[in-house]
């Protein structure tokens, strides 16, 4: 196996004497900040049944690490629910990168209770990650379709801000789409009509795809691909992880890596045919929800990728590889195809 799990996992878990992360704590996010620290945003629920309507909540907290293993959790959340697109559900599944003196946090806001729910994406910025200073920008990601899992690039790319989102989430038809902003201003606040024209352009905008409609029905697809950790840049390509589509005949969150062109990320130029991680612990098979590896963070740290991710929706682990490795095995499972690639 590639990527080997690390002895400490998980190397987060619930803590019982918080009450906003005493349900679960999963999906933890990564970036290195200016001083060289590694900081962690994660997902946290509170210790209340996910079937208690309106109880149920979930925030996300940050933690710090100068090694990307030992993290020293702050006592309090860095973003709770106060917004009225955030009541119901809360605040989930962040991804972070720092661009231009801010971290640009993109996270779920899931209003209401179930079954009457809206997943939406929405933004908030800071420059230091300090819960006082933290700006919500509200919902930026599409209006008519569950949406979810979104990153921008860590960089411009071509001189614009590139932002991959996924698009119907948790449904058979989700697929990881692309925009481009000419300006951090239009990041914060996407101008009308701009995310909705990249649905509409989605041919052009989407880069995986469950597969086309007799696809589906043949493999009995549950959910479409949905989009992992933040990118990473290499000599390569850019490394993206994400979530590949599963089918009803085995549900299961599953950890899969593709190479994206460095000029083009839009474009996928390699991917394993297979998953690199699949749940086999019995914290991945049996937790909050069953059959889960879900990655939401990646670094590169002294030419080791440390991929970090949701293991069963109750604690984070990690796990590592050498990036070398990875790039070269990536290499020999090149994509042909000049459209969106079936994830």
């Amino acid at each position: 196996m590639l990527m080997k799990r690390h002895p400490a996992n998980p190397i987060l878990r619930r803590n019982p004497d918080r009450p906003w992360e005493a349900g679960s704590v999963l999906n933890g996010t990564v970036v290195r900040g200016a001083d060289g620290v590694i900081h962690m945003l994660y997902r946290a629920t509170n210790g209340v049944e996910f079937t208690t309507a309106g109880e149920y909540v979930s925030s996300i907290g940050i933690a710090d690490s100068t090694d990307g293993v030992h993290f020293t959790r702050r006592p309090e959340p860095l973003i709770a629910p106060d917004q009225p697109y955030e009541h119901g559900l809360g605040c989930e599944d962040p991804r972070v990168v720092f661009l231009d003196g801010e971290y640009y946090i993109y996270y779920t806001a899931v209003e209401g209770t179930p079954p009457d729910i809206k997943v939406r994406i929405a933004l908030a910025t800071t420059p230091d990650l300090r819960a006082d200073t933290v700006t919500k920008h509200g919902v930026v990601g599409p209006q008519g379709a569950p949406s979810k899992a979104a990153t921008l690039f860590p960089e411009p790319v071509g001189g614009k801000y590139l932002w991959f989102f996924t698009w119907c989430s948790d449904t058979p038809g989700a697929a990881i789409l692309h925009t481009a902003f000419d300006d951090l201003a239009a990041v914060k606040n996407p101008p009308p009509g701009h995310v909705a024209a990249a649905v509409d352009a989605y041919d052009q905008s989407a880069v995986l795809i469950p597969g086309d409609r007799a696809e589906l029905v043949k493999k009995r697809v549950r959910r479409g691909p949905e989009l992992g950790a933040p990118p990473i840049r290499t000599d390569e390509g850019w490394l993206f992880f994400y979530c590949n589509s599963d089918s009803e005949e085995d549900p299961e969150w599953q950890i899969s890596v593709a190479l994206l062109d460095l000029a083009e990320p839009w474009k996928v130029i390699a991917r394993t045919p297979a998953p690199l991680l699949t749940p086999q612990t019995e914290s991945e098979l049996t937790g909050v929800v069953n059959r889960v590896t879900f990655p939401s963070g990646a670094l590169v740290i002294d030419g080791t990728v440390h991929l970090y991710y949701g293991s069963g929706d109750q604690g984070i682990c990690l796990a590592t590889c050498e990036l070398d490795a990875l790039l070269g095995h990536l290499k020999t499972f090149p994509e042909r195809n000049d459209g969106p690639c079936v994830g």
